[in-house]
């Protein structure tokens, strides 16, 4: 098919693959190196994980997740070498500019993996557009292309999943867990979401960011500890999920406006 880019308005289908199946560790792919006429990767697990690797961290792609990489941008995707089952998945390509631009904000704003449940609406287009692609005109391809990206960016907007809020899972996960040491990347796996988009519904939901609403957790946590026992700083900071005393200390003074020590005093 055309592989024209510049002034092109259409989604050119260059080659797709229903199901592929990776198990050795020689598979990678630099985007760097892919070429100089843009075009998009749109790389949709079936089975097992891949990982996509670019300027933000080593981002894992798992079932019903897909990455989407606009070449040549600094990305890198491949298969585990720590992996024990395949990466099984379905890909395709499109080059045109009308391809590049939406696939760039579609990446801006949810971030380069993003989930793609297997019976969502979006997934459902994806599935008549592989399964006809072959016997497509590009104007064809364009509307049911445009169609399942619409679909996708639908679906990808609302923190709202098959079992229940994915934001409020998230939530809970954090309560359970902020004694741990864990990143954003965590708790928004657990949401099933990439780490980029659940920090910006999380902040539009909650009005604060994922590692505030886990700091006040923490805080709250070592000023009742701070309250009813006599424990050493040292010790509270570790119970309440803080690096150890002086990072308690830090957070304490930057929010509160005192330090710990303080509190303790004011409280006899």
């Amino acid at each position: 098919m055309d592989q024209k880019s510049s002034g092109d308005i259409w989604f050119n289908l260059s080659h797709f693959e229903t199901e592929e199946r990776i198990a050795s560790p020689r598979y990678r792919w630099d985007c760097t190196r892919r070429g100089d006429i843009p075009f998009v990767i749109l790389q949709w697990t079936l089975a097992g994980e891949g990982r996509f690797e670019n300027g933000t961290g080593i981002h894992p792609v798992p079932r019903d997740h897909a990455f989407v990489a606009v070449v040549p941008e600094p990305s890198t995707y491949y298969y585990p070498p720590e992996s024990r089952e395949p990466w099984v998945f379905g890909w395709l390509s499109f080059y045109g500019d009308l391809a590049c631009e939406l696939f760039r904000k579609f990446q801006s704003e949810f971030g380069p993996v993003i989930v793609l449940p297997g019976r969502s609406a979006a997934a459902a287009s994806l599935r008549r557009l592989l399964a006809a692609a072959a016997s497509l005109d590009r104007a064809q391809v364009s509307l049911r292309a445009y169609a399942f990206l619409l679909d996708w960016w639908q679906e990808a907007s609302q923190p709202v999943g098959a079992t229940g809020d994915r934001l409020d899972r998230a939530t809970r996960f954090c309560r359970g867990h902020f004694r741990e040491q864990l990143s954003v990347k965590q708790i928004a796996d657990e949401a099933g979401m990439s780490r980029e988009h659940f920090s910006r519904v999380f902040v539009r939901r909650t009005g604060e960011t994922p590692a505030a609403f886990l700091q006040n957790l923490r805080l709250t946590e070592a000023a009742g500890l701070l309250r009813d026992t006599r424990l050493p700083l040292g010790e509270i900071a570790l119970r309440s999920g803080f690096y150890s005393a002086r990072h308690l200390m830090r957070a304490f003074q930057r929010v509160y406006g005192k330090p710990p020590s303080r509190l303790r005093t004011s409280l006899g």
